[in-house]
């Protein structure tokens, strides 16, 4: 900061005699971190200008400083100007600095210490409520969630009452105090609570937002997290954008600041004539008016179904509300399948002693796994919660395997975990809505592929392919029930033992879990997934599409090569095994098609210059 030179050009251009300095200029951001530039900027900058301005005959020097340099207090407890000083964090404790260096060297110079509350404009303007309006415009988790009692609250100030106050003072500097530390901002701030309700009711006309406290130490915990884990999401989820909320804000949660603006009023005439309260109905506005322009604005990173929606011209305020309506009646329609599931998870817990088991490793397996199903279950209630249900299929699909990887030898065990297991699945993902599909995807969008003349995720595409699955499931079922012991022998009408001989082969053999057992899941997946998702899945959901193939076209080329195999290295033949084979290779051709026609949509998304898994992961619409 050169000043120097500054100081005499400037005395000899307009002279010697300045009414007022007013200091603005400040060094901020959000990490929370120590940075040289505090000093060097806010509190070393600050004192070569008064250095500077030594000789000149100046009348006033402004300094915006901010609240909070002081500690802070309790609702109902304002803080007034000689309250304690006591700054918590990188910048405050620079303008604490800074003014401390403004009393030791303005000289002759008055001045005034401006700490000025919490400030906003019309459009927002603070990237706090920027962060806090965008988080219960998208309904984020974090929206429900905060590390303090919602009652805690702090002072704001719009941005035209800050000028007044500065217009003020200098048009009263010569009736002011020569030291003077002044507070401005609203008398009354609004809580978290009340400004969370006020954002809810303008954005989603919801009277009250559902505000839960967090520990302390969880949130920190879970701030700190999510920092760690932002370098392994990959920039196709969280589109390379860094968590807003940080370890130190989370300390800062039950900071309470409520300041005492008298002395503004009692020399200045000054009090606010805007309210946080009256202006957010404006910045609520401007974000519907053009949600891109706000985010951007406000140096935010835009959600990818906003975005879509600005390239399929759909308004983004109308596609939310839709979506959210569709959802919330979905969800309406399905609630009872999680009730079912924590039925089921209660069944699940109560059977080893009704079934005796005599398997410790499943008793216990299935008391663990019908806590976390119902666990699970209750949380997938919550429209927040949508990992929830994944996370309930995750647990049902573990009872699929359990059985196989302890080699139980319990039947009651084996038929309990395999129906169980398929049901919590089918309740926690079968039913709409489909978690995680891109609201664009849903809005808009072909049933048919371009090009196409029918629907390669129609029901007669796919019921063919969940019969044969069937007839899959219950011949392995079968073959796996000889194999963990629970039957003495394996049928075989054509040759002989030639089913025994290769379910216990050394090729059978050298899997670790029962190689039929495992062919049962496979199909019991292949139903289930057959099962899941609407006639666009071939664009709503080509997660599924690709994991629905994935398990008939190159396991059932795996599966044809074993039966190839078997009269050349065990010497025999499997009826059963000829049944089931057959049965996956005529899944082929019907499970081709959606296939090709999600791999080409997802083609023709890259082509575009959209993210491939992005798309993948979320579905698109073209």
């Amino acid at each position: 900061m050169k000043v120097c030179g500054w100081g005499s050009q400037q005395s000899e251009q307009h002279g010697n005699r300045i009414a007022s300095v007013v200091h603005l200029a400040a060094y901020f951001d959000l990490s929370g971190e120590p940075n040289p530039l505090y000093d060097a900027v806010n509190v070393d900058g600050t004192r070569r200008l008064l250095s500077a301005l030594q000789g000149f005959d100046v009348e006033q020097f402004v300094y915006a400083s901010t609240m909070l340099v002081h500690a802070p207090t309790r609702p109902g407890l304002p803080i007034a100007e000689d309250a304690p000083l006591e700054a918590n964090w990188p910048y405050p404790q620079s303008k604490l600095k800074t003014e401390e260096a403004i009393r030791e060297h303005h000289g002759q110079i008055p001045y005034v210490l401006l700490r000025i509350a919490g400030m906003h404009t019309d459009r927002c303007g603070s990237a706090f409520l920027a962060h806090q309006i965008r988080r219960i415009y998208e309904r984020h988790l974090a929206a429900h969630l905060y590390a303090a009692d919602p009652a805690i609250g702090q002072s704001f100030i719009h941005i035209e009452d800050v000028i007044d106050a500065f217009v003020r003072l200098v048009e009263r500097r010569e009736s002011l105090p020569p030291e003077l530390p002044l507070l401005v901002g609203e008398p009354q701030g609004m809580s978290y609570e009340a400004l969370q309700n006020r954002l809810a009711f303008l954005i989603h006309g919801e009277t009250e937002w559902e505000t839960r406290q967090v520990p302390g130490l969880a949130a920190k915990a879970g701030a700190w997290l999510q920092h760690k884990a932002a370098m392994l999401v990959p920039d196709v989820i969280d589109q390379g954008e860094e968590p807003f909320i940080k370890p130190y804000m989370v300390e800062m949660a039950d900071d309470h600041f409520e300041i005492d603006s008298s002395r503004a009023h009692r020399l200045l005439g000054w009090e606010p004539k805007h309210s946080l309260h009256e202006t957010l109905p404006k910045m609520v506005e401007e974000l519907r008016a053009d949600p891109l322009a706000w985010y951007h604005e406000h140096d935010l990173t835009p959600p990818v179904w906003l975005k879509e929606a600005e390239q399929q011209q759909i308004p983004g305020d109308q596609l939310l509300r839709g979506h959210e309506a569709s959802m919330r009646e979905a969800r309406a329609s399905s609630r009872w399948a999680h009730f079912a599931n924590m039925g089921l998870g209660a069944w699940l817990v109560t059977s080893p002693p009704m079934l005796a088991y005599g398997d410790a490793a499943m008793v216990w397996n299935d008391i663990a796994s019908g806590a976390a199903v119902m666990i699970f279950a209750l949380l997938s209630l919550s429209g927040r919660m949508s990992w929830a249900r994944f996370a309930t299929a995750a647990a049902g699909t573990w009872l699929l395997f359990a059985p196989l990887v302890f080699w139980t030898p319990s039947a009651a065990a084996y038929l309990n975990d395999t129906l169980v297991g398929t049901l919590v699945i089918g309740f926690a993902l079968l039913l709409p809505p489909v978690p995680g599909v891109s609201p664009v995807a849903l809005a808009s969008g072909p049933d048919i592929p371009p090009g196409w003349d029918y629907n390669p995720s129609g029901w007669l595409q796919r019921l063919p392919i969940i019969a044969l699955a069937f007839v899959g499931l219950f011949v392995s079922r079968y073959l796996a029930a000889y194999q963990l012991g629970h039957i003495d022998s394996a049928w075989d009408p054509l040759f002989g033992d030639g089913t025994e001989r290769i379910i216990t082969s050394e090729v059978s053999k050298a899997w670790p879990v029962p190689d039929a057992g495992l062919g049962a899941v496979t199909y019991i997946l292949e139903i289930l997934t057959g099962f899941l998702g609407d006639r666009r899945r071939w664009r709503t959901a080509p997660w599924v599409v690709i994991l629905f193939g994935l398990m008939i076209v190159p396991l059932g080329a795996v599966s044809i090569f074993f039966i190839i195999i078997q009269p050349i290295v065990i010497g025999t033949w499997c009826t059963l095994c000829l049944v089931a084979a057959l049965a996956m290779l005529l899944q082929i051709p019907y499970s081709f098609d959606e296939l090709l026609a999600s791999g080409q949509f997802l083609l023709e998304r890259r082509r575009q210059g959209q993210s491939l898994v992005r798309a993948f992961l979320f579905g698109d619409t073209i």
